[in-house]
């Protein structure tokens, strides 16, 4: 079960940097995107100039090929003020467009900046989540262990700490009293022990029956150990099930 608690928990932890990640290259995206405008509005600014200047020069020589056809001056000057007020507009209208593109830019900026912000938030809260929940499932192991234990103490001395004490030294204490010792996880040391006593005495102990110590000494006889005491007759093993 912890196992699987801590595997849940690495998986989880894996889809947060996951989606952070995710967040972090839609953010740079879309920064990559808004240094790319920038740099278009710039070419389009130059684009701009270098147009305008090109007007100006076709303007001069339209002007001095009208001065060689003896074009009335004022016609000339009505020319270029109408060239100019459309050149005007044109710049105008296109200094407009830069200005909603960068606003645009900049919004989707905020945007993945705050996407990364909610990512790292959410994944701080599931770390957190799954640290509580993992803390609660090894407490609850703990404590179903430390019942099993109780039920073992009673069943083998009529008799439990009542659920205190340190649970590997009670664990070593019913060890010796049974005269066994098992190799491996404390869980593991336990189980042996509940099959060493035999479901009757661990079934009495869970009902929370006074195990007389007759019906001991036959549970633990019938497991195969010399307890130095000659067995107890049919009627004291509580009688047909």
């Amino acid at each position: 079960g912890r196992r699987a608690a801590e595997e849940a928990q690495r998986e989880e932890q894996r889809a947060a940097a996951a989606a952070r990640n995710a967040a972090q290259a839609e953010a740079e995206r879309r920064e990559k995107e808004a240094a790319d405008k920038r740099a278009e509005e710039e070419k389009a600014k130059q684009r701009a100039k270098a147009a305008e200047k090109k007007a100006v020069r076709k303007e001069g020589k339209a002007k001095n090929k009208e001065a060689k056809k003896a074009t009335p001056a004022f016609k000339l000057e009505e020319e270029r003020r109408a060239k100019a007020a459309a050149e005007v507009r044109a710049q105008e209208e296109r200094a407009a467009q830069l200005a909603a593109e960068q606003e645009s830019a900049r919004r989707a900026e905020r945007e993945a900046a705050e996407l990364a912000g909610a990512a790292e938030r959410a994944a701080l809260r599931e770390d957190a989540e799954l640290a509580e929940a993992l803390r609660r499932s090894e407490v609850d192991a703990e404590e179903a262990l430390a019942r099993r234990v109780s039920r073992c103490e009673e069943a083998v001395s009529s008799e439990s700490t009542g659920g205190g004490g340190d649970l590997v030294r009670r664990v070593e204490r019913l060890e010796a009293s049974l005269g066994t010792a098992t190799e491996g996880s404390l869980e593991e040391r336990v189980g042996a022990i509940e099959r060493l006593i035999g479901p009757e005495a661990a079934e009495a102990a869970e009902q929370h029956l006074p195990v007389t110590e007759p019906f001991a000494a036959v549970s633990l006889a019938d497991a195969g150990l010399d307890t130095g005491r000659p067995a107890a007759p049919e009627s004291t093993m509580g009688g047909e099930r």
